[in-house]
């Protein structure tokens, strides 16, 4: 058997050459496979536009929704996801956003209750 070393600098250098070896191995297998990746698709010939057509007149700017409408858009598509009809929906009204800050405050006291 050959001669065994205790010393623990030079296994910590051992290791630490193999472990970026390795490292270095697996960046460059990364790199080789990104280059072959036939998954990828292929670059198509970029399409010229054509010029728009220019407006023949000045066109009217649509009211924009508010936030509200939206809102009670995206709640009445979850509802109908569930498979309710619109008549199940009482009202909608917004809730004053107290939640994030109660949040804060009650994680606040269970942190300060763990560190201590």
């Amino acid at each position: 058997m050959g001669a065994v070393t205790t010393n623990p600098w030079l296994i910590a250098i051992i290791n630490m050459t193999i472990v970026f070896g390795v490292l270095i191995a697996l960046g460059v297998l990364m790199s080789l496979i990104q280059v072959v990746d036939p998954t990828k698709k292929k670059a198509d010939a970029p399409k010229v536009a054509a010029p728009a057509p220019a407006p023949a007149a000045a066109p009217v700017a649509a009211p924009a929704a508010s936030s509200n409408d939206e809102i009670i858009a995206a709640i009445a598509a979850a509802v109908a996801a569930l498979g309710c009809s619109a008549d199940d929906i009482a009202y909608v009204r917004r809730l004053p956003n107290t939640g994030w800050t109660n949040a804060a405050r009650v994680e606040a006291n269970s942190v300060r209750k763990e560190c201590f």
